[in-house]
């Protein structure tokens, strides 16, 4: 099957704000693949040096401690942006790229790549720009790592990746979360059990705060995601910030 590949790839972030005749070149050194949920898409031993874009569906990252225990270092979805080269690294190193739904992958290998930023500096900068935004969610992980509490780490996880993924839903007071994500890898991303977060989501939806419409979906009340779901003494660690 041919795509129009301008139409094709007009959602994938990194080409955000890159005009022709850059965005033009770079489109026509990308390779596609397709991947089914729950294949790898990448493991440490073939990691390569390239930059990937999720052009439709989502991935998880993660890696596998010495007990065979997995961590979820974060999920992404439509038009995000990462990948390993020799000069910089966007959330690739020693991690496993598996797809959680069906998606279409796109690369380009470094050696494109830099020919084209040597060309079109404004490549680089994206580069850049993305690395910028796994460096804050790196930090934001580590803020929810140091809370004490399951529950105050289960709510900000979710209102970090509803900052990222999120549509209105049918019920005003709601916001739902567009990733598709289960319990255990919720679990997977603050280091707790599965029976622990399950635990906490019934919480939140007893209180009102979130809802479940179907698998896979969360839906969250708008107080959770507009309020700091920190505790105080975290706000006050990072007020300076």
């Amino acid at each position: 099957m041919k795509y129009d590949e301008l139409w094709y790839l007009s959602k994938i972030g990194f080409l955000e704000h890159v005009a022709p005749p850059a965005s033009n070149e770079l489109i026509g050194c990308i390779k596609h693949a397709r991947y089914n949920r729950n294949e790898v898409i990448r493991t440490p031993d073939n990691t390569k040096h390239e930059l990937g874009f999720i052009k439709e569906g989502s991935v998880r990252l993660y890696t596998i401690n010495d007990e065979g225990k997995q961590f979820t270092c974060s999920l992404l979805g439509p038009g995000s942006t990462f990948g390993k080269m020799r000069s910089f690294s966007l959330h690739m190193d020693n991690v496993y790229v598996e797809a959680i739904e069906p998606t279409h992958f796109c690369t380009v290998d470094e050696e494109s790549f830099m020919a084209l930023a040597n060309k079109y500096p404004i490549l680089l900068h994206k580069a850049l720009e993305t690395l910028s935004d796994r460096l804050k969610e790196r930090e934001e992980r580590l803020k929810v790592m140091a809370l004490d509490h399951c529950k105050d780490k289960v709510i900000h996880l979710l209102q970090m990746i509803y900052d990222r993924y999120n549509r209105p839903s049918h019920d005003q007071e709601f916001y739902t979360i567009t990733l598709p994500i289960t319990q255990q890898e919720l679990a997977n991303m603050i280091g707790s059990s599965r029976e622990s977060v399950s635990t906490v989501l019934n919480e939140l939806a007893e209180e009102g705060l979130v809802k479940f419409p179907k698998r896979k979906q969360i839906d969250v009340h708008f107080s959770l995601v507009q309020d700091d779901p920190n505790p105080k003494y975290i706000q006050d660690l990072y007020q300076n910030y």
